[in-house]
């Protein structure tokens, strides 16, 4: 029975980095987390969350220094979960909590910036995903233009 549990424990421990790789190729999950190996080959990865408000005047950023301390607790929880599982941290609890904390918002959009290893080139890319999330719970998104991505992050 021990040698079985030995054995079944070496398999797994032996498959596990296949695993780890597969999730960070395919979903962004950090190297640096759940026990990866690759984290003594790669940087830490940097990301960046912004929350773009939807309200009758149109798109406004959200202004990191004057984010309440319920703000910046939803977005630093956000942050510290896609930073360790990538893109399977879900901004649904951000988007929540920001319309919950704004009733004046239609909707939020949730803009993350990574700069992550390109696989071709091994040059820093910069990559950005965003998602859009509306109070009536509407499946639409919202196109960012190139301007609106530059007062979102900057040049």
């Amino acid at each position: 029975m021990k040698r079985r549990a030995v054995g079944i424990f070496l398999l797994l421990f032996a498959l596990w980095p296949l695993l780890q790789f597969g999730l960070t190729q395919h979903y962004g999950v950090s190297p640096w987390k759940l026990f990866g190996w690759a984290m003594y080959s790669v940087p830490g990865a940097m990301k960046t969350v912004r929350v773009v408000a939807i309200t009758d005047e149109g798109l406004r950023r959200l202004s990191l220094r004057s984010y309440t301390s319920q703000e910046q607790e939803i977005v630093d929880t956000f942050r510290q979960h896609r930073q360790a599982l990538g893109r399977l941290a879900s901004p649904e609890p951000l988007a929540a909590g920001m319309l919950e904390l704004h009733p004046e918002f239609d909707g939020v959009v949730v803009a993350v910036l990574s700069l992550e290893i390109a696989r071709d080139s091994g040059w820093l890319e910069r990559s950005l995903a965003y998602t859009t999330h509306w109070r009536d719970g509407r499946d639409d998104s919202v196109p960012l233009s190139e301007e609106a991505l530059e007062r979102v992050f900057g040049p």
